[in-house]
């Protein structure tokens, strides 16, 4: 169980540092290119699937990454990375 917990908490600190990474783009651009972080969700989701953590823990990682697909912008960029912390938070309490 704790491989599984390990692979979510690399993918999650993944998509902290691309939040973190678009919110620094964001102040100089209207278009964010979010690629990378929809292809980290996706990752998340196959991790999410496959791993033996509680149904509770997979709730809220599935809502979590549902946010993160349906679409970013950058005013919304610095509530998906407070979301992102009480999520992280939540995981390893």
């Amino acid at each position: 169980m704790s491989t599984n917990l390990d692979a979510i908490n690399k993918i999650l600190n993944e998509i902290k540092s691309e939040l973190t990474n678009l919110i620094s783009l964001a102040k100089n651009s209207e278009r964010l290119d979010s690629k990378n972080l929809h292809n980290q969700t996706k990752i998340l989701n196959e991790i999410i699937h496959t791993s033996e953590i509680s149904e509770k823990d997979k709730s809220m990682l599935e809502k979590f990454a549902l946010t993160l697909q349906e679409g970013i912008t950058a005013k919304s960029l610095r509530y998906e990375k407070q979301d992102l912390e009480r999520v992280l938070s939540n995981l390893n309490d």
